[in-house]
C-alpha cells in the first residue's frame, strides 16, 4: 500500500497507552530521525498539534466551517512560523471512529499524488495520538450546496451554474481517466463541490474513495466486511450501489446526475417522482435558459440517471456536452435582448426503472 511504501504504519501505535482497537489505530510517521524527506513530506506539510491549535484559536466552535459524519472543519490561519502562510480549512476528524481514521488514510494516500485545478489541494495534516487531522486550501465560497440552500448565500445565476459543473465535471473526469489506476470518488454530491475565491469549483470529501482497476471501467465489489455502514449520502447514490454494493465509474456518473438535477431545481428527488422538471426550475433561474441550452443540459443529465450503468455517459462526454450547453446560452444571450425571458415549451420526467422513461420534445427558441 502507498502509505506503508512511504513510513506510515496503520498497524504501530504511538505511545502504549493508545488502546488496541481498530477504531483507535494510529498511523505512525517516522520523520524525525530520517537524513532526508519521504514523498510525503515534500508534498505535504506535517504540521504539529499545537501549530494547528494556533490556526484555529483552540478549535474556537466560532471558526466551525462544516460538521460532517465523521469530521468537522474550521477556518485556520497561519503565520509565517510554520512554513505555510494564510488561511487554510483545517478538518478534525472524530476521536475513537474507525470509519473517520479509514477517511483520515485515504486522503493523504490518495490526495498527496493528485493535483488538478478542479480537486481540493491538501496542504499537509497532523498525525498526534488520536488527533488525526487534515489541512487544505481554503475554499471562501463554501460548497455549491451553500449556494443552491442557504438563503444568506448568494444565488447562482445560470450560467456560473453550469460553470460551476464543468470544472466539477473536469476533476471527475480526470479521476476516472487521468491517473495510473482509475479513482472512483464514491461520494459526490453538491457538498463535496467547493468553489474558491475565483468560483472555480474543486471535488473534495476523498475519504470514501476507492482505486480501480487500471486502464478499465470493470465493477469494483466491495468486501462485506469492509464498510460497516451505508457509504455516500443519500439521494445521491447510484441504485446498484445500494442494491449490491458494487462501485464503477458509472456509480460516480449518476452521484454527478443527481447534482445537475439539484443544480436546476435545487431538489433531486424527482428522479422517483416523474413530476415535470419544468415545473419545479428553482425561481432564481427560471426565465433565463435558452431553450437550445437546455435541451443539451436535460439529455445529458437524465443519461447520468439511466438505471443500468452500462448506459449512462462516460465523465468526458458529459463535461463535453456540458460545454456545448454553454456555448448555446452564450449565443442564445448575445441576441436576446435585456430584460427578455426565454420560454420553456417542454415537458422532461426522468423516472426509475419501473417506469417507461418519457420526455415530449417541444423545444422553442422564441423569447
Amino acid at each position: 500500500m502507498f502509505l506503508k511504501c512511504l513510513g506510515f504504519s496503520s498497524s504501530k501505535h504511538i505511545n502504549s497507552d493508545s488502546p488496541s482497537s481498530d477504531a483507535a489505530m494510529t498511523l505512525h510517521v517516522r520523520l524525525s530521525k530520517r537524513p532526508y524527506q519521504t514523498v510525503i513530506e515534500e508534498l505535504c506539510h506535517q504540521f504539529s498539534l499545537a501549530d494547528l491549535k494556533k490556526a484555529t484559536n483552540n478549535f474556537d466552535k466560532n471558526q466551525v466551517i462544516r460538521s460532517k459524519g465523521f469530521s468537522v472543519e474550521y477556518k485556520g490561519c497561519f503565520q509565517h512560523d510554520v512554513g505555510v502562510t494564510g488561511t487554510v480549512a483545517v478538518k478534525r476528524m472524530h476521536q475513537g471512529t474507525g470509519q473517520g481514521l479509514r477517511e483520515f488514510m485515504n486522503e493523504i494516500e490518495l490526495l498527496c499524488q493528485l493535483r488538478h485545478p478542479n480537486l481540493i489541494t491538501l496542504i499537509g495534516f497532523c498525525n498526534h495520538r488520536d488527533e488525526k487531522i487534515l489541512v487544505y486550501e481554503y475554499m471562501s465560497n463554501g460548497s455549491l450546496y451553500d449556494h443552491l440552500h442557504n438563503i444568506h448565500m448568494e444565488p447562482l445565476s445560470w450560467k456560473k451554474r453550469l460553470e460551476v459543473c464543468i470544472g466539477a465535471a473536469c476533476g471527475l473526469h480526470y479521476l476516472h481517466t487521468g491517473t495510473k489506476r482509475t479513482i472512483l470518488h464514491c461520494h459526490i454530491d453538491s457538498n463535496s463541490i467547493l468553489l474558491d475565491n475565483n468560483m472555480v469549483s474543486k471535488i473534495s470529501s476523498f475519504g470514501l474513495a476507492l482505486q480501480g482497476p487500471h486502464f478499465t471501467s470493470k465493477p469494483k465489489p466491495i468486501p462485506d466486511d469492509e464498510f460497516t455502514s451505508f457509504i455516500g449520502t443519500y439521494g445521491y447514490t447510484a441504485p446498484e450501489v445500494l442494491q449490491n454494493m458494487t462501485f464503477t465509474d458509472k456509480s460516480d456518473v449518476w452521484s454527478f446526475g443527481t447534482v445537475l438535477l439539484e443544480v436546476v431545481c435545487t431538489d433531486n428527488t424527482l428522479i422517483w417522482t416523474g413530476y415535470p422538471i419544468e415545473q419545479s426550475i428553482d425561481p432564481k433561474i427560471k426565465g433565463h435558459i435558452a431553450p437550445a441550452c437546455w435541451e443539451v443540459f436535460m439529455d445529458i443529465t437524465k443519461r447520468c440517471l439511466k438505471w443500468e450503468p452500462d448506459e449512462r455517459p462516460a465523465m468526458g462526454e458529459v463535461e463535453l456536452q456540458l460545454e456545448g450547453a454553454l456555448s448555446l446560452q452564450e449565443e442564445a444571450d448575445s441576441k436576446k435582448n435585456n430584460g427578455d425571458y426565454y420560454h420553456l415549451l417542454t415537458t422532461t420526467t426522468i423516472t426509475n426503472s419501473l417506469q417507461e422513461e418519457t420526455s415530449i420534445s417541444c423545444a422553442s427558441n422564441e423569447f
